[in-house]
């Protein structure tokens, strides 16, 4: 897998190139590994600002030439989203250092809905932290940080067709809860809580509509 990355130096200019290894090639311009650029090694990088993933060399070569042809406004804008990238490719999300930003992915294995978020997910080479909800069952704290995120009423974050929902007959319960009881109820059992739910540094999305993860993603 090749990448098209855009690099930012201490002087605020920016450097354009391609590699198979974001992080190892930010190494080499930062100077902590030989094999850097001319460019880098006289202007100090600071960070990585966007990586695109390329299905091969020549289509990261091709990305980035287009984006070398950019003036400065236009690759700030690239950077900051308000420019489409000159090529149809993914833009993978990064720490400065150029590690990747994990996701976290909490689903229950057996699953179906579950299954075909996580082939979605392979499919476009987005790495995420896999968390087993029902061995791990996200905490109240959790709950209620992702629900305020998530922009949904408290009662969409209820699994409604799980069998603990309806061995307990929570249907006709949950109007007479509180939210401090549902959230203390939701954090007793992860099978409780609607899955699969992915928390991204943009938004958190509870259950899998590939419409929505693909606008969100």
């Amino acid at each position: 897998m090749y990448y098209t990355y855009l690099l930012r130096c201490a002087d605020g200019s920016l450097y354009t190139g391609i590699t198979t290894d974001p992080a190892r090639r930010f190494a080499q311009h930062a100077g902590r590994r030989t094999g850097g650029a001319k460019y880098t090694a006289a202007h100090r990088p600071v960070r990585l600002e966007a990586v695109w993933r390329a299905p091969d060399r020549a289509s990261a070569a091709r990305l980035e030439c287009r984006i070398k042809a950019l003036s400065r406004a236009q690759k700030e804008r690239l950077i900051g989203g308000a420019l489409p990238p000159p090529a149809p490719l993914v833009r993978i999300p990064i720490e400065p250092d150029g590690r990747r930003i994990l996701m976290q992915f909490l689903c229950h294995p057996k699953c179906s809905t579950c299954k075909k978020a996580r082939a979605f997910l392979e499919a476009r080479d987005i790495p995420v932290q896999e968390r087993d909800i029902r061995e791990q069952n996200p905490t109240e704290q959790e709950l209620r940080a992702w629900h305020a995120r998530s922009g949904l009423p408290l009662r969409r974050l209820f699994n409604t067709s799980g069998q603990a929902y309806r061995a307990m007959g929570l249907s006709k319960k949950l109007a007479d809860m509180s939210e401090d009881e549902q959230f203390a109820l939701l954090a007793s059992d992860g099978m409780l809580v609607r899955r699969p739910i992915l928390v991204s540094e943009q938004a958190v999305l509870f259950g899998f509509r590939q419409k929505e993860w693909e606008e969100t993603l």
